[in-house]
């Protein structure tokens, strides 16, 4: 047993206890060694064209918008003349102004009024100083 305690020692744990003999312990720290100065390689630079954009193709036919549905006709000038109707309103969810009047209508306009009404009842404006 003594025998084989001693090969242990001699094969394993005394080479590990020396030092190798290249190794100085006067060599500075290696946390103080920098790296040497290198400079940076060139770039490439880039060399590409440009891309060539061409315009849309245009069609040859035009689009076409279609002309607002209204009940009356357009007069000489081109342009609609409704007149002024008391209680009725102008419509113009067409495109067009479409003049009606019935319940619906008088019951927003009521309704308008009243809002306006008290909104407006405690306004004032200064007179003019002459």
């Amino acid at each position: 047993m003594l025998a084989a305690i001693t090969g242990f020692y001699y094969t394993t744990i005394r080479p590990a206890n020396n030092t190798s003999p290249g190794f100085s312990r006067r060599r500075p720290p290696l946390k103080d060694l920098a790296p040497p100065e290198i400079p940076p390689p060139p770039l490439p630079s880039p060399n590409f064209a440009p891309p060539t954009l061409l315009p849309p193709p245009i069609t040859s036919a035009p689009i076409k918008i279609p002309a607002p549905k209204t009940n009356r006709e357009p007069t000489a000038g081109g342009r609609l003349e409704l007149p002024i109707q008391d209680n009725s309103a102008i419509d113009f969810s067409t495109g067009a102004p479409v003049v009606r009047s019935g319940s619906k209508e008088q019951a927003a306009l009521d309704l308008a009024a009243k809002e306006m009404r008290e909104a407006t009842q405690n306004t004032s404006f200064p007179g003019r100083q002459k």
